[in-house]
């Protein structure tokens, strides 16, 4: 897609701002802030909105998001004084402001790979002097280290070591990570491995690391997750218990950690990406790419996404995931409405799932993606089944048990939704469809008829970063039920901010409600607040 405004041309689709003729450098955040603004240009976007779109919610100094707007308005040849394209409103956030024509680009058509080279511009100047020998290509690739044990009673060992074999077997589900066996990984046992140097000698990117210990009868266990080249700490985690419940409660602690490590891994496998030509993305990293841009839920992001999806099954056509992610940009076109021929952005979401099936029935994803394109159809039962299979393959996929959720609340399986959305929210409470959790939980609770509940979480959905107009639906609707005329009010300002033509057919479209009560109270909360 192209943007055009006064003299500047944004190309989203192969990363590059234009000033005429000339290609105007802008490092990574300072580009994907460009593209926020001007995505959201109908409203101000806040701070907390602007950090959690370009840094993926990670904390940042106001000094940083200061430098990074004083950078986006120097490329831009504007300044805080005239703000000809970026206005500041104190206290509130930011708006772009300038007119913008969009220019579509064409989208994926049969199912073809897209063959033309990436022209990604956005290099960072500090890689190209320093360019780093140790970036691994290919699939990322893991170590769990054996757990040290700081415990008092060394009969206890055991437990340490339990604890890092539980792991390597729930780790070695995902099909997207390479895992060390136990047999190699614990003849590192040291009190302080050399990440760097295990790294090294096993081509590996990653290590998981933990300690158990006790502090006055309460055993602490602590898990990081570490770049072996820098050895720098991605994540990390502490969990309680005592002696007598560590054992009960062992399988959650490895159930939240697999859950972290399948958001913060391909977080940082995308940034790493980023730092490099598009000359040596690999399938692998313009894998991660996508999945950086396809949680964004907005149509320039979605296009982007679909853009390096495209790019890896064109390095390995056998590349199940990429597949499955290509269905997912589909499946956004469809229900967001982002393509004008819904039922082709429908064929297509259900392809090229079949087609990542076909490559790797035994991978979540693709049984996730399978399962999700039923629901375009209407066939939310249908689609429960691949849901189910894709939770049984990997029993800690969140948005496994998020999806089975909604398939749920569709049919009037309440109380079996909102367990699944609690399920969900446990495994993943940073995940980038919070705001769906939260939504199927004011599904659930309006149809069990509790309004203020329902209201609720409706109101915390279409707050949560990265919820859209469908989400902005529920909020509207449900206020208007529960007669605050004021709330719905500015809700439904939200919802025609974000898109003009919204209506109740697309809510009905995207949400394919069997359960009748629930659709008429939804349908009336709809009539009510005149969408």
């Amino acid at each position: 897609m192209k943007l055009i405004f006064d003299h500047f041309t944004l190309d989203t689709d192969i990363a590059e701002l234009r000033r005429g003729t000339t290609t105007v450098a802008l490092e990574p955040q300072v580009f994907d802030l460009l593209v926020f603004l001007i995505e959201n240009r109908e409203q101000v976007a806040s701070k907390d909105e602007i950090i959690n779109a370009v840094w993926g919610g990670r904390f940042t100094s106001d000094a940083a998001l200061s430098t990074c707007v004083k950078s986006l308005r120097k490329a831009l040849q504007d300044d805080g004084e005239q703000q000809r394209y970026i206005k500041t409103l104190r206290g509130r956030g930011f708006r772009f402001v300038a007119d913008i024509i969009v220019a579509e680009t064409t989208a994926i058509q049969n199912f073809q790979p897209i063959t033309s080279p990436v022209q990604q511009s956005i290099l960072l100047h500090s890689l190209q002097q320093h360019p780093t020998e140790f970036i691994t290509q290919g699939k990322p690739s893991i170590i769990v280290l054996p757990f040290q044990n700081l415990l008092v009673n060394q009969q206890d060992s055991v437990i340490a070591d339990a604890m890092a074999h539980d792991l390597i077997q729930a780790l070695s589900r995902l099909r997207w990570l390479r895992v060390i066996a136990r047999g190699t990984a614990f003849q590192f046992r040291a009190p302080t491995p050399d990440l760097k140097k295990i790294g090294q000698q096993l081509s590996l990117r990653y290590a998981l690391c933990g300690s158990i210990e006790e502090i006055r009868k309460t055993q602490i266990i602590s898990v990081e997750l570490s770049d072996c080249e820098t050895s720098e700490v991605i994540w990390a985690e502490r969990f309680e218990a005592t002696p007598d419940t560590l054992n009960e409660i062992r399988h959650k602690i490895i159930a939240n950690v697999v859950s972290s490590l399948e958001i913060y891994i391909p977080l940082n496998e995308a940034s790493q990406a980023y730092l490099r030509s598009s000359d040596n993305l690999d399938a692998w990293a313009n894998y991660h790419l996508g999945l950086r841009y396809m949680f964004r839920f907005t149509h320039t992001d979605n296009s982007r996404a679909a853009h390096y999806f495209s790019q890896a099954i064109n390095q390995d056509e056998q590349f199940a995931r990429a597949y499955a992610g290509l269905s997912f940009t589909r499946f956004q076109d469809a229900f967001l409405g982002y393509d004008q021929d819904h039922n082709k952005a429908v064929t297509d979401a259900r392809r090229l799932a079949e087609h990542g099936v076909e490559l790797d029935a035994l991978d979540p994803f693709t049984n996730y993606n399978m399962g999700r394109s039923f629901w375009l159809s209407g066939e939310a039962d249908v689609g429960l089944g691949w849901l189910e299979r894709a939770v049984v393959l990997s029993p800690n996929f969140a948005q496994g048990h998020y999806s089975r959720a909604f398939c749920e609340v569709m049919q009037g399986h309440i109380h079996s939704a909102l367990e699944n959305t609690e399920r969900s929210l446990h495994l993943s409470p940073l995940d980038p469809l919070l705001y769906g959790n939260y939504a199927i939980k004011s599904f659930g609770y309006l149809r069990l008829g509790d309004l203020p509940n329902a209201v609720y979480w409706a109101e915390k959905a279409a707050s949560t970063p990265g919820a859209h107009f469908l989400i902005f639906m529920i909020a509207a609707a449900t206020y208007a039920l529960a007669g605050n005329v004021e709330k719905s009010q500015y809700w439904r300002a939200r919802i025609k901010a974000r898109k003009t033509d919204a209506n109740a057919l697309h809510f009905f479209s995207a949400f394919p409600f069997v359960d009748e009560v629930l659709k008429t109270a939804l349908k009336r909360g709809l009539q009510l607040v005149d969408l």
